[in-house]
C-alpha cells in the first residue's frame, strides 16, 4: 500500500513535468520555424532588381521546392499535413511555370541548355501530381518523397553547374537561403519528435489516471468503478457469471477496539489474501466484491469454501494482537438470477444480509 503512494507521488509529478517540458519545446519549435518562413520570405524579398528578376524566380523556385521535399516525408502522417504538401506541390508547380512562361525571364531562358532542361524537369515534376492526389502510405510516401528529391537534386546540380552568378550579394543571400531551408527542416524534424513525445506521455498519463480511477487506494485492489466495468462488460458480452459479495463480520469491533489503523490494517491483509485466489474488488468500507466466470454449482461451492479459508488464519496486528474475522457472503448469478446489473447486485445484497441475519440467529440461540 505505501509503495503504491509512493510511485503515485512520483510518477505523476514525473509525467506532468516531462510533458510541460515538451510542450515548452514544441511551442518553441513552431516559433522558430515561423521566424525561419519570415525570414525566407524577407530574403526572397530582397530581390527587388528588375535584372536579377529570373534570377529571384530561380531562387523561390529552390526555396519552395526545398520546403515541398522537406514535407512529402510526412504525407503519410494524416490529411493535416498532405494537405500541406499538396499546397506546397502546387506553389512550386506555380514557381517552375513563372520561371518557364514570364517574359522577365526570358533572358534567362535564352541561356543554351537552360529551356529544355527546366521543361523537361517541370514535365517530371507533373507526373508526380497524381501519386501525391493518392491516399498516402508510408510506402507511397516514401517513393513521392525520393522522386520529388531526384528532380530538385537534378535541379540545384544543373544551378550549379551552369549559373554561377558572380554577384557577392546573391551567393550569400543563396547560402542564406540554403541554411534556413536546413535549419528549418532539422527543426521541423525535432517538431514531429517533440510532438510525438507529448501524444506518449499523455496516452500514458491517461492510463496511469484511469488505472488510478480503478484502484482502492488502501488495499491496492480494484474498486467499485471497476468492478462495474468488468460486470458490464461481461453482461455485453453474455458471459456467464457469478458475483459473490462479501461483508467482513466483527470488522467494526476491530476498529473500535484497535483504532482504524488497525482496521486499515485487517482490510489489506484480508484483500491480498482474497486476491491470490480471486478476482477482488473493495466496493466501500468493509464490503468486497468477487466475479467468477463460472455459474456451476461445484464450482461456485469450491470457490466459498476457497473464500472461506482466506478467513481461517488470525491476522497479526503487531504488539501480540492478533484478531480472526468471519464474512457474509451472498451471490448472484448471470443470466439465471437476472440480466440487469443493478438487480443482480440487489440479488447478492439480499442474499448476503440474509446470510448475515441466520448467523446472528443462530449465535443468538
Amino acid at each position: 500500500m505505501i509503495k503504491n503512494k509512493r510511485q503515485i507521488q512520483a510518477i505523476h509529478p514525473a509525467l506532468r513535468q516531462a510533458k510541460m517540458l515538451l510542450l515548452v519545446m514544441t511551442a518553441i519549435l513552431i516559433v522558430a520555424n515561423f521566424y525561419l518562413l519570415s525570414s525566407a520570405r524577407q530574403l526572397a524579398q530582397s530581390y527587388s532588381d528588375q535584372n536579377n528578376q529570373a534570377t529571384w524566380f530561380l531562387f523561390q523556385l529552390n526555396k519552395e521546392f526545398s520546403e515541398l521535399v522537406s514535407m512529402s516525408r510526412f504525407s503519410d502522417q494524416g490529411e493535416n499535413y498532405r494537405q500541406e504538401t499538396i499546397l506546397h506541390y502546387e506553389l512550386t508547380w506555380s514557381r517552375f511555370d513563372l520561371l518557364l512562361h514570364n517574359r522577365e525571364a526570358d533572358n534567362f531562358m535564352r541561356t543554351p541548355g537552360a529551356e529544355p532542361f527546366f521543361s523537361t524537369l517541370f514535365d517530371r515534376f507533373q507526373q508526380l501530381e497524381y501519386a501525391l492526389l493518392q491516399k498516402q502510405t508510408p510506402k507511397n510516401s516514401a517513393e513521392l518523397h525520393r522522386s520529388l528529391k531526384e528532380i530538385y537534386q537534378a535541379m540545384v546540380t544543373y544551378v550549379n553547374t551552369n549559373f554561377r552568378v558572380q554577384s557577392p550579394l546573391y551567393k550569400i543571400q543563396m547560402t542564406q537561403a540554403q541554411q534556413l531551408a536546413y535549419a528549418q527542416y532539422v527543426l521541423m524534424l525535432l517538431l514531429f519528435v517533440c510532438a510525438g513525445l507529448v501524444s506518449y506521455i499523455m496516452h500514458k498519463e491517461a492510463c496511469f489516471n484511469k488505472q488510478l480511477a480503478m484502484t482502492d487506494t488502501l488495499t491496492g485492489i480494484p474498486n467499485r468503478l471497476a468492478m462495474m466495468r468488468c460486470i458490464k462488460e461481461k453482461i455485453d458480452y453474455m458471459h456467464p457469471f457469478t458475483i459473490c459479495l462479501l461483508d467482513l463480520n466483527g470488522f467494526k469491533q476491530i476498529n473500535d477496539r484497535h483504532g482504524h489503523h488497525a482496521g486499515d490494517r485487517v482490510l489489506h491483509i484480508i484483500a491480498q489474501r482474497v486476491k491470490r485466489r480471486f478476482s477482488v474488488y473493495r466496493i466501500g468500507g468493509d464490503e468486497f466484491c468477487i466475479v467468477i466466470d463460472t455459474c456451476d454449482d461445484a464450482n461456485i461451492n469450491m470457490a466459498f469454501e476457497e473464500l472461506m479459508g482466506c478467513f481461517s488464519d488470525t491476522i497479526h496486528l503487531g504488539s501480540g494482537i492478533n484478531v480472526s474475522l468471519s464474512t457474509s457472503v451472498g451471490f448472484a448469478r448471470y443470466p439465471e438470477d437476472s440480466l440487469d446489473y443493478n438487480a443482480l447486485i440487489r440479488h447478492a445484497d439480499k442474499n448476503m444480509y440474509q446470510m448475515k441475519f441466520t448467523r446472528k440467529a443462530k449465535a443468538s440461540t
